[in-house]
């Protein structure tokens, strides 16, 4: 693996007085762009976040995304945030290329990448779109990372773009590795509907799953949006403190 720069901003969250690391990684194998972390000695497991829509092509790691808007509270919760970019500012991140080898190894070079940093569990948490990288990541390697978690994930659908990307096809019916599934009962979005995350769930089999459904939240922006059901607006610090807590059980390993 080829070397990669690290610049580091001391800062500190004030509220539960823990010192964080706020860290770039320069990574040539995984991005042009920094890879954004949130890092500290007292972090018991590490999450990758992978955001949905066209992606992250910012280089400070700025985005309305539920995984984003929630990285201070994984971070008090003893969660080690690292926010996977595309692989430049000019791409983006379609259905396609999420699914592809090449995606996969660059996630790959990311994973191996946290292993050196520290010894801690490697999870990979999907939003939306975002669970399409998660799914054929985990489907591929799955002794490589300790679970994958899809938040608001993309299940059976007619749409033109997403139907042949859906969990369904990516996963099947068998996975090797630890899965979550986050999913609010009122998600209006077209290609995440609840009853068919319900449905993958129940006919999947693994060594280790779980399904979390709220209900509660409000919905104030467009269904396929951050500020919805979708992206849990006004339940998210709960919802985002669940999945920490599923990272964090004495089996995650």
């Amino acid at each position: 693996m080829k070397m990669f720069l690290v610049t580091v901003a001391i800062f500190f969250i004030s509220s539960n007085a823990i010192r964080a690391e706020q860290v770039f990684l320069q990574m040539p194998e995984v991005s042009t762009l920094p890879i954004y972390a949130m890092e500290n000695a007292e972090s018991k497991v590490n999450m990758i976040a992978i955001i949905g829509g066209k992606g992250l092509r910012n280089p400070l790691g700025r985005s309305k995304n539920f995984l984003v808007r929630q990285k201070e509270t994984f971070f008090q919760n003893k969660v080690n945030f690292y926010l996977l970019p595309n692989p430049s500012k000019q791409k983006k991140a379609g259905f396609a290329f999420r699914e592809s080898a090449k995606n996969s190894g660059r996630i790959r070079s990311l994973v191996n990448a946290i292993k050196m940093r520290n010894r801690l569990p490697v999870f990979l948490v999907g939003f939306s779109r975002g669970s399409v990288d998660a799914a054929s990541y985990g489907k591929k390697y799955p002794n490589s990372i300790s679970g994958i978690v899809l938040v608001s994930g993309v299940y059976e659908n007619t749409s033109s773009k997403a139907s042949a990307y859906s969990m369904d096809l990516i996963i099947g019916r068998k996975l090797e590795t630890p899965i979550l599934i986050v999913h609010h009962e009122r998600d209006e979005c077209h290609v995440t509907d609840f009853n068919a995350a319900n449905l993958f769930f129940n006919n999947l089999k693994s060594k280790r799953k779980r399904f979390m459904r709220f209900t509660s939240g409000t919905a104030s922006g467009r269904a396929c949006g951050p500020f919805h059901y979708h992206g849990f607006e006004g339940e998210e610090r709960n919802v985002a403190k669940m999945i920490a807590s599923w990272l964090l059980e004495p089996n995650a390993n």
